[in-house]
């Protein structure tokens, strides 16, 4: 709401300029922006933020204008409501009303991006995990958040830019700072850098219970164990069901969760060989499917339908297999597979136009093979696309000397070779693999 204010006397200092001004008869109507900050303050009450901050942070210093936590607070409500860069976030906070912000009008002129800086250095001093577990168990208590079974994901951050500094995990100020460095990029990009980022959420409201940042070269499968004893000691117990996508279903990560009473739900990897066998006895017609649910949209139409595979299967570790098919996963499957097909008979075909052009680079059958092989490797396609490479002398003729051609200019012949391709779909295989379209294995210790 509007807030009616004084003008100010020669004495005080300039304000910083809100929103919208309006002068009339000597008065002048400073309006101030409210947006989400009411709702943001009540879930950041209830999450009991401000006290739990200032019990990790470092004790602030007394010349401090501006608490750590106040500052941190503020920037986090910035990044939930418009995602100003440091550098405008005194200006946007002048645009609000400033209780709301938790700040004081006289606080105003010391808010900058250099202060908020400090802020975010002294977060890093804290104990960051400690204040994450109290802001998680603090959570779950307030909002009852059931945790009873917590889904595990990560993802990769891509960074643009060289980040030399940072390629390698180095300790600063007794804190481990990761490293910005290649991995398994997920965004396709192995050319830059990249950060790992780790979230785990209670089933009950996918509620965040824990996040972690790992460096870009970590790989998914060893960051479990990590994940896993961070969840016990939040839960205070560890009889949870840890659902997880395939990097879970290593026998070491199975071993450990299993090993401490755990229980764990993943999908099996393509690699393993139980998965190979089951789909050539689906190849050979010996896998009855027993169909148990059929999902509805809210408009009634049918738009998946499971079935199940009995009895179920144990794993070579002694684990739980489940085959279950999906008949919207067989349609994405085949959708899948026929654009890598159509994307790689489309790069084998400007392979082609290469090879017929006056300026060809691939003068040797090596290179050609090589180049294919590149593309049917890129596109996942080898075994339905089979690639023939054709060779063929080409014949041309040069004058024997410079000048100007006569009727008794010589000709010298030379021959060079020229490549060709042709290409054919196999299209027995694709029926075998249609008919393994859809099906997906869940490998689980579980007690439900």
């Amino acid at each position: 709401m509007p807030r009616k204010t004084a003008r100010p006397g020669p004495q005080d200092p300039a304000p910083l300029r809100p929103g919208r001004v309006a002068r009339a008869a000597g008065r002048t109507l400073n309006s101030y922006t409210i947006a989400a900050l009411p709702i943001l303050d009540r879930l950041f009450d209830r999450l009991g933020l401000d006290s739990i901050l200032r019990d990790h942070l470092p004790r602030d210093d007394r010349r401090s204008r501006i608490p750590t936590a106040t500052g941190l607070l503020l920037l986090l409500k910035n990044l939930r409501v418009s995602r100003e860069p440091l550098y405008g976030l005194g200006e946007w906070a002048a645009r609000h009303v400033p209780g709301l912000l938790g700040l004081t009008s006289a606080q105003f002129p010391s808010l900058n991006d250099d202060r908020v800086g400090r802020c975010l250095d002294r977060l890093f001093d804290a104990d960051v995990p400690s204040f994450t577990l109290a802001v998680v168990v603090h959570a779950v208590r307030e909002f009852h958040v059931e945790l009873d079974e917590l889904h595990n994901d990560s993802t990769t951050i891509t960074l643009h830019g060289d980040y030399e500094t940072a390629d390698r995990e180095r300790t600063l100020r007794g804190r481990l700072r990761l490293a910005a460095t290649w991995g398994h990029n997920q965004d396709h990009r192995p050319d830059l850098k990249q950060l790992l980022y780790i979230l785990t959420v209670a089933r009950d409201g996918a509620v965040p219970v824990q996040f972690r940042v790992q460096s870009g070269n970590t790989t998914d499968d060893r960051s479990h164990h990590d994940t896993w004893d961070f969840l016990c000691k939040l839960t205070g117990r560890c009889d949870f069901l840890y659902v997880a996508d395939c990097k879970l279903a290593t026998t070491e990560n199975m071993a450990y969760i299993h090993g401490h009473g755990g229980h764990f739900l993943s999908v099996l990897p393509r690699t393993r060989g139980e998965d190979t066998a089951f789909r050539a006895e689906v190849l050979a017609g010996r896998v009855p499917w027993r169909r148990i649910h059929d999902k509805y949209d809210d408009g009634g139409e049918l738009v998946d339908r499971f079935s199940i595979h009995e009895p179920e299967r144990t794993s070579t570790e002694g684990y739980r297999l489940i085959w279950y098919h999906s008949a919207r996963k067989a349609e994405l499957d085949a959708a899948a597979w026929l654009r890598r097909i159509e994307r790689a008979v489309g790069r084998l075909m400007e392979l082609r136009e290469k090879l017929a052009s006056p300026r060809a680079r691939h003068r040797e059958r090596a290179k050609v093979a090589e180049a294919v092989e590149a593309i049917l490797e890129e596109t996942g396609t080898a075994a339905w696309v089979t690639v023939t490479i054709e060779e063929r002398p080409e014949e041309t003729y040069r004058q024997q000397r410079r000048g100007r051609p006569g009727a008794d200019t010589l000709y010298v012949k030379h021959e060079r070779k020229r490549f060709d391709l042709t290409h054919r779909v196999e299209l027995e295989r694709l029926d075998e693999e249609a008919r393994c379209d859809g099906i997906f294995p869940l490998i689980s210790v579980s007690a439900r």
